[in-house]
């Protein structure tokens, strides 16, 4: 992972993965250049970006000589850029910024404060979904002090992740807890989730602030919002994934006549996820038009198996919503038939 970088101690390497950024990576650069914290290097990693990207990093690159830029021909993903930049960072601390999303101008200052606290090797804060019109608003310092609390890193799947803290951006990470831990590339959907986990849990201590200091771009061309592709199912995996995790984990532990590291609340809370996840995905699928879903048979078919299967852990059913109660057992005994409700009900809607 050093990638024969010298580590410098203080500085935050900030990593930003970019395709056809043209229209907005400029405020995400302009927001990271108005820190308090100045002590950052800033990774552009950029993949194979058909518009100006590239011309634009390097032209920053050359006001800024706190900016590196990567280049590849081709798009590799997100995770691949991430990772990239994970090799080639020079500082102590890491920190993900999305190239729509911007920072507030104390955010690296308050999270450098508190990952100094004693064992403490994940500092995070909260952040705010923004549109065009904030970044044109004033953006300052605040002074204001916000909740924060520390979790245990091996408590964080239950305490955070489990509570919809799935994002590996608005997070600083110390250098030595990312060793031989990079992103799932094969993954689209959830590749963060699982980043995140995998290196939370390996952790002495998390700090959780509620300071909004990320600037999250609602954008309406992201990947949760696009009409249905096959990728989709990585939102499924991911949480087969984690489930797969606690089980093995418990197992093991059992097998060696230790406590077990998963309480059952905690597996039939991933199990929950996972089917609310199946029928998210099922959702976007019923979106299609009708000759088109029948391309995709054979992973509704996988999907209803994976519902089965779910639903025969313990409390998984129990605990869902009356509204997903309905909808799983639906799809589960008449999959198609959901599927053309559901589409044709989303179509009335538009």
């Amino acid at each position: 992972m050093e990638a024969g970088n010298k580590v410098i101690q203080g500085l935050i390497s900030i990593i930003v993965p970019i395709y056809n950024g043209e229209v907005y990576l400029g405020r995400c650069v302009q927001s990271i250049q108005a820190q308090t914290y100045t002590m950052w290097e800033l990774l552009l990693v950029d993949g194979g970006s058909a518009d100006r990207t590239l011309a634009f990093c390097e032209a920053w690159r050359e006001r800024d000589d706190r900016i590196r830029v990567f280049h590849s021909k081709e798009n590799r993903g997100v995770s691949y850029g991430r990772n990239t930049g994970i090799r080639e960072a020079r500082g102590e601390y890491f920190f993900f910024v999305d190239a729509d999303d911007w920072l507030q101008p104390d955010c690296l200052a308050r999270l450098y404060e508190e990952i100094q606290q004693e064992n403490v090797q994940i500092a995070g804060c909260g952040f705010e979904r923004c549109s065009d019109r904030d970044w044109e608003e004033a953006r300052r310092p605040q002074e204001k002090a916000y909740e924060k609390r520390l979790v245990a890193g091996k408590d964080f799947l239950a305490e955070g992740i489990l509570k919809q803290d799935t994002r590996c951006w608005s997070k600083l990470y110390r250098r030595e807890l990312l060793k031989g831990h990079f992103f799932k590339e094969d993954y689209t959907i959830g590749e963060d989730m699982l980043f995140l986990w995998e290196t939370a849990r390996e952790a002495e201590v998390i700090s959780c602030s509620e300071y909004p200091g990320y600037c999250y771009y609602y954008n309406a061309n992201g990947a949760m919002l696009r009409p249905f592709r096959a990728s989709d199912m990585d939102q499924i995996r991911c949480w087969q994934y984690v489930l797969n995790e606690v089980r093995s984990g418990n197992a093991a532990a059992d097998a060696k006549g230790d406590e077990a590291p998963y309480g059952p609340e905690i597996l039939q809370k991933a199990a929950s996820i996972l089917l609310v996840s199946c029928m998210l995905t099922m959702g976007k699928l019923a979106c299609l038009p009708a000759g088109k879903r029948k391309e995709y048979d054979g992973l509704q078919k996988q999907c209803r198996r994976t519902v089965k299967e779910t639903l025969e852990i313990e409390g998984a059913y129990a605990g869902l919503d009356g509204g997903y109660r309905l909808k799983i057992k639906l799809f589960e005994r008449f999959p198609k038939l959901y599927i053309g409700l559901y589409g044709l009900m989303k179509k009335r809607k538009r």
